[in-house]
């Protein structure tokens, strides 16, 4: 294992020189080029830069619109600044005037143009400083729908996910399906992705009713069932939107399922304030355990990322993990049989014996340094490796199909960059190291894949019971208060 740590760590190093040639001066990106050629900003971008240095950035992007008042990054990009400025600076009577100048100069500047209305989204609030919301929500709506209209060719994924979650909140089915067709035929999704939520619905029997974590986990699979026409028998439900009136009782009612009164609720329970705003996963809990009560349907749950915020204890003692999602049972049962049928003959796992593809677009610098598709690909490792001993005993194939499975999982993708250093970029080597280094790491990793799938696997499973050991004799909590 110590070998193949190495090997990666120079696949690594080597990918990430190649990505690093996009901006050779990290610093230079943030400030707006005198040739006019700039690029997408997002708030992560500015996360590292002090004030005084945000003061500066702030001043300079503003005098760009100025000089470019048409240019709709410039635009963009002062937004992100002017927002992190005073994120760090406080948000007060300054914050306000500053956000209304803002909107003023952009109507003036670009009205009636895709910028316009798409940043009007995060601006809508200006326009009726005094309101208690209700409007502000129906402001973005309306400059969501006609940024739909005037919708750009190099529209970025972020911009589509935002205007589908706008859409979403106001339950405007007709729009949703609009855009989600336009994030699949613009390919601003990854096929990956994709592969990920089709095999989350694959496991589940007919007709289940799928809780998601929020939008990111309803968005592939309204996709997947929309406009691929999969798995049209499943149904979801968006914990994100629990609080949205109309959407639980549009969802409540289509489920069969009583219908929850969040005043009736805040009525017994009482409201809460800035200083306990974590009461509101009460109704988190409320709303989902009520749904698991009263389901005609089997109710499942993503294995990724779920929040214990959502959940009651009694309704975590009973998930059963069947793979990549939980089910909720009030009767146990043999779930690892269950996991074990879905990894022989309902998941498609194909897929990850080739390398994660990006989509067609590329992607803007918030998302640029991220690996979220890699995310996906290792969830498998982490919820079928407990699966290891009994397909060592009882099925060998089996076993050597995990490891080779884990095995281009952990290490595909950089097999691909070596051979794209090798072919195309023998000038991205970092410093120090050769083609011969190269060479004889891609040669390790052939070999290992070809002739040592089972040592590998015997690395994975000895790094697991020295992980589970060191857990079973850490210091908790209880153990410290025995002392």
């Amino acid at each position: 294992m110590k070998r193949i740590l190495t090997t990666l760590a120079l696949a690594a190093t080597i990918s990430f020189t190649t990505m690093a040639q996009v901006n050779p001066n990290d610093k230079e990106y943030l400030h707006p080029r005198e040739d006019g050629k700039i690029e997408l900003l997002y708030g992560p971008d500015f996360d590292k830069c002090d004030t005084v240095t945000l003061a500066q950035l702030y001043r300079e992007w503003e005098e760009y619109t100025r000089q470019h008042p048409t240019d709709g990054i410039g635009w963009r990009n002062y937004s992100e600044v002017l927002m992190r400025y005073w994120m760090k600076r406080g948000w007060g009577d300054e914050s306000q005037k500053a956000r209304i100048n803002y909107a003023q100069r952009l109507r003036e500047s670009i009205p009636d143009t895709y910028t316009y209305y798409y940043m009007m989204i995060h601006y809508s609030s200006v326009e009726d400083p005094d309101d208690n919301g209700e409007k502000w929500a129906l402001a973005k709506y309306k400059y969501a729908c006609k940024a739909m209209e005037v919708l750009p060719d190099d529209v970025t994924n972020r911009d589509m996910n935002e205007l589908i979650s706008i859409m979403m909140d106001n339950c405007d089915t007709l729009r949703t399906n609009k855009l989600l067709f336009e994030l699949y035929n613009r390919r601003l999704i990854s096929q990956n992705v994709l592969q990920y939520h089709f095999n989350e619905l694959q496991g589940m029997p007919d007709s289940a009713l799928y809780i998601g974590n929020g939008h990111g986990d309803i968005i592939p699979k309204l996709i997947i069932q929309n406009v691929m026409g999969l798995h049209r028998d499943k149904v979801f439900y968006n914990q994100g939107l629990c609080f949205n009136k109309d959407y639980n009782a549009q969802s409540f009612k289509s489920l069969g399922v009583p219908e929850l009164d969040f005043d009736e609720w805040l009525r017994i329970h009482g409201t809460w304030s800035n200083e306990d705003w974590y009461r509101q996963f009460d109704w988190n809990k409320e709303v989902v355990q009520h749904l698991c009560n009263h389901s005609p349907r089997p109710v499942y749950f993503s294995a990724n990322g779920l929040s214990s915020d959502w959940l009651t204890d009694s309704l975590r003692a009973r998930l059963y993990n069947e793979g990549l999602t939980l089910r909720y049972s009030t009767t146990p049962y043999d779930n690892f049989a269950v996991k074990r049928r879905n990894i022989d003959h309902r998941y498609h796992l194909e897929y990850l014996l080739y390398e994660f593809q990006k989509s067609k677009n590329e992607w803007h610098r918030g998302w640029r340094w991220g690996d979220s598709e890699n995310d996906y690909a290792e969830n498998y490792i982490k919820l079928f490796k407990d699966q290891l001993p009994w397909y060592k005993k009882n099925d060998r194939e089996g076993y050597l199909r995990l490891g080779r499975l884990f095995f281009r999982i952990m290490v595909g993708p950089w097999i691909t960059t070596f051979r794209q250093m090798a072919n195309q970029r023998a000038d991205a080597l970092p410093e120090g190291k050769t083609m011969q280094d190269y060479e004889k790491a891609l040669k390790e990793l052939e070999d290992i894949e070809k002739n040592r799938i089972e040592e590998f696997l015997k690395d994975i499973e000895d790094t697991e019971k020295k992980a589970k050991e060191a857990d079973k004799n850490a210091e908790t909590p209880t153990k410290q208060e025995k002392k």
